[in-house]
């Protein structure tokens, strides 16, 4: 079975372009995954660096795209989020710093 995710396991040299297909692949498999509004809480590690006090982000579809935005609160890792008002009205975040409501 061929890895599509690490080429340097099958002894070859790691292409930017492997990179970029595995995040596309993963991006499309969570938008299968959520429903519209919906999402989960990602810390934050290792070779990740998406600017300075970022340690958590909220990963979650809207208009059928997936979304990562940074979240300021203090939320455990795993946690569900919903952007949706309880009446079924979306809510979108009017700046990146805003965070979404989450629901544990």
């Amino acid at each position: 079975m061929e890895n599509y995710t690490n080429s340097e396991q099958a002894g070859e040299e790691q292409n930017p372009q492997d990179l970029i297909n595995a995040s596309l692949i993963f991006a499309r498999a969570l938008g299968l995954i959520f429903r519209d509004d919906e999402g989960i809480v990602v810390d934050i590690n290792g070779d990740v660096k998406l600017g300075e006090g970022v340690t958590k982000v909220i990963v979650f579809k809207q208009n059928n795209q997936v979304h990562i935005y940074k979240c300021d609160e203090d939320v455990e890792e795993g946690t569900a989020v919903n952007l949706g008002q309880p009446e079924g009205e979306m809510t979108e975040p009017s700046t990146e710093s805003e965070t979404p409501n989450t629901e544990e």
